[in-house]
């Protein structure tokens, strides 16, 4: 698809460019950025002046439980995703079929690359079947296209095997993505370990499940040398442990997500199931840290933690409801209100951390910038646009949130994959 994007006010790779300009993009590449671009019979958008930023990036994204076999699934993820500005998204290792070998990547490359859709990506399960207990075809899968291997949200309990994992990536230079949740200190737990968890009778999730975990991952990086990526920080600890090992020159980068610095346990009050998340959401304390996390570039990105369940299993008892929450299609509103409307943050942190830093991890080399040559994965968004959230419009078939009636900035005016207009 070849079009042409007028009046772009360009935010890439942390830098905006002084003057406005556009954008042309030829077979899907980005051919020419210039001033006053000028070319007949070819389709032409005009972003009015308004920000044009390189697609935001999704690390982490969760498809329903039925996952692949359902091409109702991947449309609605597609087009989710695109309303909330992502032009690339991963995909669970572990919605069914699991990934685990180089077929099941091979049929789900084949479902993702239907028309008119952004840009899906599988990343491959450690383990076969998501046991943790065997080693997957980690090699054929990388070979046959997954950008990164991970444990699908169950932390590797066996050490040893986690320790081979790294060791055998390593001949790839593929992250590894892990979760870091201590299984037997979270067991039968539904919030974080605290006042709330006391007050509502729930089974709570102590920070050290995660800190302890996080401590396991990064001691195995550190000595094996391995590329590791620690999805969902959600703790101060977490926060200043990463820092250190960064510090020490460990090859370890990590995310979160918005309602991590947005929303604290007492969202909880009165069993709001909508907030059940996992990991759990935390306190202040923990939200401030990872502001700072974020701004001191010691958590490198922020993924959609988009995690769907069906709206039934969510009304329902606490204890029994879905850990979950609808996200894709409101991730950039929230962090466009809370951080830079709220906070000292900037656009171009944002293009650093929701599309050049995942660009970076996942190893794409012709995405995450706004450039000649790179993919023509672009948005154009009104950052001082208000609006009230409202679920009944998500796109998503998950239409729950706890941020419902929260009132927010910012408007995705048109998503576009390789040159299509996806979303507008």
């Amino acid at each position: 698809m070849n079009l042409l994007i007028k009046n772009a006010k360009i935010v890439s790779n942390g830098i905006e460019e002084k003057e406005i300009k556009d954008i042309y993009i030829e077979n899907g590449l980005i051919k020419k950025i210039d001033k006053n671009i000028n070319l007949e019979n070819i389709k032409t958008i005009d972003a009015k002046g308004n920000y044009v930023l390189p697609g935001f990036i999704d690390i982490s994204c969760k498809i329903f439980e039925n996952g692949y076999e359902s091409k109702n699934n991947i449309e609605r993820l597609s087009n989710a995703g695109a309303k909330g500005g992502y032009t690339t998204l991963t995909t669970s290792s572990s919605a069914k079929p699991i990934v685990d070998n180089k077929t099941v990547v091979e049929y789900i490359n084949s479902k993702c690359k239907l028309d008119k859709n952004i840009n899906l990506y599988p990343i491959g399960n450690m383990t076969k079947g998501g046991e943790g207990l065997e080693i997957s075809e980690i090699g054929e899968m990388i070979l046959t296209g997954v950008v990164a291997i991970s444990d699908g949200g169950n932390p590797i309990e066996n050490a040893n095997l986690l320790r081979d994992i790294f060791l055998y990536s390593k001949m790839f230079d593929k992250t590894v993505i892990t979760t870091i949740i201590e299984p037997n200190l979270s067991k039968n737990g539904t919030v974080n370990y605290g006042c709330m968890a006391t007050k509502l009778g729930l089974v709570g999730i102590p920070r050290e499940a995660e800190e302890i975990e996080a401590s396991k991952n990064i001691i195995l990086a550190k000595y094996t040398g391995a590329k590791i990526h620690v999805n969902y920080v959600t703790t101060k600890g977490t926060v200043e442990l990463i820092r250190q090992a960064k510090k020490e020159g460990v090859n370890i980068t990590c995310s979160t997500a918005p309602h991590y610095f947005t929303l604290t346990d007492r969202t909880v009050d009165n069993y709001n199931t909508f907030a059940k998340v996992m990991p759990p959401l935390r306190e202040d304390e923990d939200i401030k840290a990872i502001k700072e996390g974020l701004k001191d570039g010691t958590i490198d990105a922020i993924s959609s933690g988009h995690s769907p369940s069906l709206y039934e299993k969510k009304i329902t008892e606490f204890e029994r409801a879905e850990f979950g929450i609808s996200s894709l299609d409101v991730s950039f509103n929230i962090t466009n209100t809370k951080l830079i409307k709220e906070d000292n943050f900037s656009i171009e942190d944002i293009t650093m951390l929701m599309s050049k830093n995942p660009a970076n991890i996942l190893g794409f080399k012709n995405k995450g910038e706004i450039k000649e040559g790179f993919d023509g994965d672009v948005i154009i968004v009104d950052f001082d646009k208000e609006k009230t959230i409202d679920s009944s419009t998500f796109l998503s078939r998950a239409k729950y949130s706890p941020y419902e009636n929260m009132p927010v900035f910012g408007e995705v005016l048109a998503t576009i994959v390789g040159g299509n207009i996806l979303y507008s």
